[in-house]
């Protein structure tokens, strides 16, 4: 439940904050398939979701505690998660994120992800969603 706490506290101070309740975060805890955190001294200082989608894991949520940002946790975080789907076998990871998010973009660019599409007005602030991807091979 601590890190439970953490994690929803942690997705309530990021952009876009509210998609997900506190039950789906704990569904997610609970099935220890896709849920991973970063700690530092003790602490949850971010997390990500991760889900296999046949040969592809997709990058569902992935949030740094605002303090953190800017430290390299979000790079952590991301290349846990090219790791984690690469041990899955998984051919390509994907995400979706918002137009309006600049830092997450220069995020997945620096790692090498490709815009592959864009949904307008997808989010409730009327932001397209930008659809990346990148390679695993």
């Amino acid at each position: 439940p601590a890190d439970l706490d953490a994690v929803c506290a942690i997705a309530g101070d990021a952009p876009l904050a509210g998609h997900w309740s506190r039950a789906q975060y704990q569904e997610e805890m609970a099935s220890r398939t896709g849920l991973f955190a970063v700690l530092e001294e003790g602490e949850v200082r971010g997390f990500f979701i991760l889900r296999r989608v046949e040969a592809e894991a997709q990058l569902v949520d992935i949030a740094v505690r605002p303090q953190d940002r800017g430290q390299g946790f979000g790079r952590a975080l991301l290349d846990g998660a090219v790791l984690a789907a690469r041990s899955w076998s998984c051919s390509k990871l994907t995400l979706e994120v918002s137009a309006a998010n600049e830092p997450a973009l220069r995020l997945y660019r620096r790692a090498g992800f490709q815009i592959v599409g864009r949904r307008p007005k997808f989010y409730n602030d009327r932001s397209d969603a930008i659809l990346m991807d990148r390679p695993l091979a």
